[in-house]
């Protein structure tokens, strides 16, 4: 064989340099990067555990027993039932009054509007009573008064009055 010339010798010290330096920089590159991504993996988890711990306040739903009467789910938003205390025994009174005498039917449908219908796993009806100035999350069973939701569709709510259907619709 052939040995290199000094020439030779210096060309493959140079490229052995070369390759080296390429090596050096695509590794400083790569770490570059992979420091990047764990800080985004990072803020991503603070982001993330900060969601389950300190924004906990969610809201609770209570499960509603579809065989009672005369009871309404207990798990309704503020904005939309707005009670205040000096209303409290006013509508203690309306009560009484309509447990007592035989109401209509017709008047019990007047006070009634169906203002929406959340559909889901178990459809739930949003019905205000104009006369309690209440509205009532009910789902298919519950009762209001002497009313129960026999059936709940996508734009209407079937009550049963004393074996009479009644339809509301949005």
């Amino acid at each position: 064989m052939i040995d290199p010339t000094p020439e030779g010798k210096l060309l493959d010290l140079i490229r052995k340099g070369q390759s080296k330096a390429k090596i050096g920089k695509d590794l400083k590159i790569f770490t570059k990067v992979n420091i990047l991504l764990i800080g985004i993996i990072a803020v991503v988890a603070v982001i993330f555990l900060a969601d389950i711990f300190v924004f906990k306040e969610k809201p609770s739903v209570e499960p509603v027993i579809a065989d009672t009467q005369d009871k309404v789910p207990q798990a309704q938003p503020a904005a939309i039932e707005k009670i205040e205390e000096d209303n409290a025994a006013e509508q203690a009174s309306q009560n009484k009054n309509i447990s007592i005498k035989n109401i209509s039917k017709e008047e019990i449908i007047g006070n009634l509007n169906l203002l929406g219908i959340i559909t889901g796993d178990n459809d739930q009806a949003i019905i205000e009573d104009k006369s309690l100035k209440k509205t009532f999350f009910l789902y298919k069973g519950d009762s209001l008064g002497e009313l129960k939701v026999y059936d709940i569709k996508d734009s209407a709510v079937i009550l049963d009055c004393k074996g009479e259907k009644i339809e509301l619709k949005i």
